[in-house]
């Protein structure tokens, strides 16, 4: 096979790589199927140009030519209709790309059933066979390139409106691309019609199937690189590497073919030629190959430094700061310079306005981003609030559980002047959001810059919180107790000095178990799993201590709602399940499934619920644990009973008093706090419930509490 015969092939094979990474990636995209039919259509054109070059009568020159134009003649139509979804300009053009598809189907038609108007024949050129064109074969090159070029000018001035550095460089791969191709088909046609008058131009080499190769790659790295589409590191990774394996096996061919030429060995056994290619072979898979590896990840895929190092220097500096104007200055003012960004606004939820309002804004830009608020029951406050990840503007389109969300909503994200939307959360409440303009670089944020970001976010948010409740302790009533004072100021300098670092220390270990920086061996995997599980078990004693302050302070606040009781109870036994495991212990249930709802907060029903099951599970080491719900009256008597260690009558009356601990073998190995159960009891108390305890020691143990049940069901019950 010579050269002119494979570039087809190669064109062919980049062609299907692109279309299988779009269809694959995001199948229901409108934006990807469009972009795989034309993917396909340029394979079919790649594969009849190869199987033409290869063709020796006119009959199998013929057909292959048909197969050509198969795919050439959709190309304009599928190129112009993927240029309008990418702009969002389908319905505006509407007219035109029916006229595009109608051109095409007649067109399609005509070369299909073999019309003298469209190809007469074919005939031998100096490059091979080429068609005998009919009369409609004008209009056929008029068409493609009316469309290719209609399709060139949206993207140019598209290209000059676009604000953002990153759709821009990605529209000008496309814009490059489109050019390249239409510059080759070109060349094509003016060398075809010069050959008429000047027959030596038939000697021109033909470039629009290399130009083709070169538009297929100049769109792949607009995928990879500015997320045109969003693939998986797989699909990256897979084509660096076949990139790779295809240049050591062009190596290797054009080797083996040299030496072969030039010493006559190809009636020789092939021996010679497998010797040398088993030992590269051999070295790729020794640990020069893990080395080789190692340097195409830090040259392909290595975190872009100047971002992931600012990221992590923000996020020490801002441990120190307990002023909330300066956390917030350093903040806003840190992301921009030192990542850069074009701009950054942090908005802050304000009740009055019942919505999050722009409250610190920082540019690296002459132009002034209008921010407008986010309202609180809006949809991007919705999507942040439900899910615990950074939303990325630029894969509202792309991700299909992110677009089936905004479906119809669409405006709501667009009109933020932001490339990406970060959430500040404290305890899964909203307290902020980050708006992050484009890079100065034009890049994207890649997938571990934003799993740094969002340790950042995380670390930020605790840290902003902290300085709320410090400047509030700054500001508190003189006659408040000096004791109270005191407790308040630890508990603050505990949040701060406790949850930050630990945050971090669980992000980061999150972000090795993820694999994000490479690979781990299986105890370094062990030792970060540790690390993880130790500092998420100190998080949530940390947090229980405070949730425990702020119900003696009475900054508890209800949120009533009816509620559904078995299905509270199912979901709370099955998130106990993994602490039974391995042990000989049933968790069981007895709640009628007719059982009317109960009025109370579902969040506090569910840790009360879980708090009790815990501690069965602690004192229990075999034998059965039964949640048990009643309604009696106007309420309903839920019990949670063990079959455990019991306890002690003298421990019964102190057992809801803060940390207040059973003195036994068990409790000690238990570890905790202390305050679950006292917790627990001021749950119960603020739904106008009360709570109590039957034990014998040894025979197991049953908590008892009241709920009020919903206003409906009480009266139903009454009458």
């Amino acid at each position: 096979m010579t050269p002119h015969q494979l570039v087809p092939l190669v064109a062919f094979a980049l062609n299907v790589s692109l279309a299988l990474a779009s269809l694959l990636r995001n199948p229901n995209s409108r934006l990807n199927r469009v972009f795989a039919y034309f993917a396909a259509g340029m394979a079919v054109w790649n594969l009849g140009s190869w199987g033409l070059r290869r063709s020796f009568d006119e009959p199998g020159a013929m057909f292959w030519e048909v197969v050509i134009h198969a795919g050439v003649i959709m190309l304009p139509a599928f190129y112009y209709h993927f240029v309008l979804i990418f702009l969002d300009s389908t319905t505006r053009h509407r007219p035109s790309l029916v006229l595009a598809y109608a051109c095409a189907a007649v067109l399609g038609f005509l070369n299909l059933v073999g019309s003298p108007l469209f190809i007469r024949g074919v005939k031998d050129t100096y490059w091979g066979w080429a068609p005998d064109q009919g009369p409609a074969y004008t209009g056929f090159l008029l068409y493609l390139n009316t469309f290719l070029v209609w399709g060139l000018v949206h993207l140019a001035r598209s290209y000059r409106a676009e604000a953002s550095s990153f759709r821009r460089n990605r529209a000008l791969l496309i814009l490059l691309g489109t050019s390249v191709s239409l510059a080759g088909g070109l060349i094509d046609f003016s060398r075809f019609m010069l050959a008429r008058v000047w027959p030596e131009a038939e000697h021109l080499y033909p470039v629009g199937i290399p130009a083709n190769a070169a538009f297929a790659l100049l769109l792949g790295t607009s995928i990879v690189r500015y997320r045109l589409f969003d693939v998986s590191v797989f699909v990256k990774k897979g084509a660096v590497y076949v990139a790779l394996a295809a240049g050591v096996t062009a190596v290797i061919g054009g080797l083996t073919w040299s030496i072969e030429s030039y010493y006559r060995l190809r009636d020789v056994s092939a021996v010679w030629a497998l010797v040398p290619v088993t030992f590269v072979m051999t070295l790729l898979l020794s640990p020069f190959g893990s080395m080789l590896e190692d340097v195409i990840q830090r040259v392909m895929f290595a975190k872009r430094r100047g971002c992931y190092h600012t990221l992590l220097d923000l996020s020490k500096r801002m441990i120190t700061i307990l002023d909330f104007g300066k956390l917030v200055d350093e903040l806003v003012r840190g992301l921009v310079r030192g990542v850069p960004l074009t701009h950054a606004t942090l908005l802050i939820w304000d009740a009055t306005a019942s919505a999050y309002v722009p409250y610190r804004q920082e540019k690296s830009l002459d132009e002034d981003p209008m921010v407008p608020p986010i309202r609180s029951d809006g949809p991007v406050v919705g999507w942040l609030q439900r899910t615990s990840g950074i939303l990325v503007k630029e894969e509202v389109k792309l991700d299909p559980k992110i677009a089936t969300f905004f479906e119809g909503a669409e405006g709501d994200v667009e009109e933020l002047p932001a490339a990406v939307i970060v959430p500040l959360k404290v305890e899964a409440k909203l307290i902020g959001i980050l708006l992050l303009g484009d890079k100065l670089s034009g890049d994207i944020f890649d997938a571990q810059e934003l799993e740094v970001l969002s340790v950042l976010a995380n670390q930020a948010a605790i840290s902003l919180e902290n300085a709320r409740l410090y400047e509030g302790l700054s500001q508190s009533n003189a006659r408040l107790m000096e004791a109270s004072r005191l407790k308040s100021q630890f508990l603050a300098s505990m949040s701060h000095e406790l949850r930050t670092p630990l945050n971090s220390v669980i992000g980061f270990s999150k972000v090795l178990l993820n694999r994000l920086d490479g690979d781990l061996n299986e105890r370094q995997d062990a030792y970060i799993r540790s690390v993880y599980n130790s500092s998420t078990h100190l998080l949530g004693l940390i947090n229980t201590i405070l949730d425990f302050s702020r119900v003696e302070a009475g900054k508890i606040e209800m949120h009533p709602e009816d509620v559904d009781l078995p299905e509270l109870v199912e979901e709370c036994v099955a998130s106990s399940l993994p602490l039974v495991r391995d042990r000989r212990i049933k968790l069981e249930t007895d709640v009628p499934v007719d059982v009317p709802p109960i009025r109370a907060d579902r969040t506090k029903v569910r840790q009360i619920l879980l708090n009790f099951l815990s501690n069965a599970v602690k004192f229990t080491t075999e034998g059965r644990i039964v949640v048990k719900a009643r309604p009696e009256g106007a309420a309903m008597h839920v019990s949670v009973a063990d079959t455990g260690i019991g306890i002690r009558a003298s421990d019964l009356e102190r057992l809801f008093e803060p940390f207040h601990r059973l003195d036994s073998r068990l409790a000690r190995e238990a570890g905790g706090t202390g305050l679950g159960l006292a917790i627990s009891k001021r749950f119960v108390e603020l739904h106008g419930g009360r709570v109590w305890a039957e034990s014998r020691e040894n025979q197991g143990s049953t908590f008892h509490f009241t709920l009020p049940l919903a206003a409906g069901a009480a009266t139903t019950r009454s009458h």
